[in-house]
């Protein structure tokens, strides 16, 4: 049964919720899988954990809209940062990061800020899109 939203409030609390509660969790549960000993249990866990990535926007599309939206763009994001860093990652190699890890650091952190600054204009016209 879908819910009912009350309000512009609701909907937009439903969306946020979701997007950070997706990253949230998805961080959680990938830094347990890490310490794993069994490599059968990790990748049983890492199995559940796609097979739920994939259900929970499923299932919360036909009950609530709004927070299947918000992991959907929480999908989005991740993926987008994976892109940055990656080029950013791969420029510092060029830049010596091979052998000097602090050039490495550096670059992804100039990749995470300069991610969250391209980041912040769509995420708040989906914000403001959300009536």
């Amino acid at each position: 049964m879908p819910h009912t939203y009350a309000d512009q409030r609701s909907k937009r609390t439903d969306f946020w919720a979701a997007f950070v509660g997706w990253i949230a969790i998805n961080a959680i549960v990938i830094g347990v899988i890490t310490q794993l000993r069994s490599q059968s249990a990790g990748l049983g866990a890492s199995g559940l954990l796609l097979l739920a990535n994939i259900a929970v926007p499923i299932v919360l599309a036909f009950t609530r809209r709004y927070a299947a939206l918000g992991i959907l763009v929480a999908f989005g994001t991740a993926l987008s940062l994976t892109v940055v860093e990656g080029v950013f990652f791969t420029a510092s190699d060029f830049a010596g990061g091979l052998t000097n890890i602090p050039i490495s650091v550096g670059f992804l952190v100039v990749g995470l800020i300069l991610f969250g600054i391209g980041a912040f204009f769509p995420l708040r016209a989906i914000h403001r899109g959300i009536r």
